[in-house]
Order: C-alpha cells, then structure tokens, then sequence
C-alpha cells in the first residue's frame, strides 16, 4: 500500500506541474512558444486601387481581340471596367477589390447583345468569379469554370463545366476564361 501512496502521489505532482505549464502557456502563449514556430501567413502588399484600375483596364483592351464567331465584326465593343475597394475585408484580408466589366457583344442578331463579369482582385491577381451573357435567344450565366444556358427554342436548361463544352460554343466567357486569364485567374 505504500508504495502505491507514493505513485499516486507522484502521478499528482507531475500532473499539476503539467496543469501549472498549460495554464501559463494559455496566459502568454508568445513567451512559451518561439516564434520560428508560430504560423506564419503570407502577406501581399496592399495594391493601390489606381494601379488595380489599370490591370482591369488592360483585360478589357484584351478583350477587344477576342472573335466571337466568323464574322470579323463580332467582338466585344463598348467595353467599361469599374473597381471597388471591399470594405470589412477582416475574414478575408487578401480580398482588396472586387470589379465588373459590362460589354456590349457585336454579334448578328435582332437585339444587342449585351455581358456583365464579376470579378475579385485577390493576392494581388484578379479573378474572374461568374457572369453573364444575354442574347435575343439564349441566356448564359457563368460560376468559375461553370455554366448554364436557358435558349429560347429548348424548355430545359443544360449546366456543364467549360471544359467538357463543345468547340461550338462561342461565348465570350470562355475565351475570357481561358485566353485572356488562366482558368479564371490573371496572367
């Protein structure tokens, strides 16, 4: 029985010794942890809005080259960027701007054709996040490399992946998707 009083007795020091060191590691963890440990997050400087502005700007100029069926008319014109600042970016601080860009599409048909992206400038790159195209005929809405099209000579939506399409499909957003950005995300 002795020696068991002393086990005992023993396994109750080491455990408030072990208690004591968790509790002043909770207090002040920085003076019991080094720093060569501690989680390190990548920090991207801040982008001025002017110089996110001009980035924006240049993949709208980009987009102007981009043919949008046979035809050598039928491209984009009409093209307007607009950058905003993201304000209560504390879940995410490398979320600094979000932008869109509204196009008119030259392309033959009853109606003006008209696309409007959504973007995101996100560790100093942007990204292409969704958007749409609207025509006379078909509806197309965009979700990263997602899309859906409602036609007006079909009742049934199809949602595929852009890379699973078929080379006839000559939206906009996928030469933006893969052309000018790279799946989506600025060169």
């Amino acid at each position: 029985m002795g020696s068991l009083c002393r086990w005992l007795s023993l396994a109750c020091v080491l455990l408030m010794g072990v208690g004591w060191g968790s509790v002043a590691m909770a207090a002040n963890p920085t003076e019991v942890a080094p720093k060569a440990l501690s989680p390190v997050a990548e920090v991207v400087p801040h982008t001025p809005q002017t110089v996110a502005q001009q980035r924006l700007e240049a993949i709208g100029e980009a987009m102007q080259t981009i043919r949008l069926c046979n035809r050598p008319n039928c491209r984009y014109r009409d093209i307007s960027v607009e950058v905003r600042p993201i304000s209560g970016t504390d879940s995410d601080p490398t979320l600094e701007y979000e932008g869109t860009i509204n196009a008119i599409i030259d392309r033959p048909s009853g109606s003006l054709d008209k696309a409007h992206y959504r973007l995101a400038f996100r560790g100093g790159r942007w990204q292409l996040l969704g958007g749409e195209e609207v025509s006379d005929v078909s509806s197309f809405f965009f979700e990263g490399d997602t899309y859906e099209v409602f036609s007006t000579y079909s009742t049934r939506s199809r949602k595929e992946k852009l890379a699973d399409a078929r080379s006839s499909l000559r939206v906009g957003y996928r030469e933006l998707y893969y052309r000018v950005f790279d799946q989506g995300r600025e060169r």
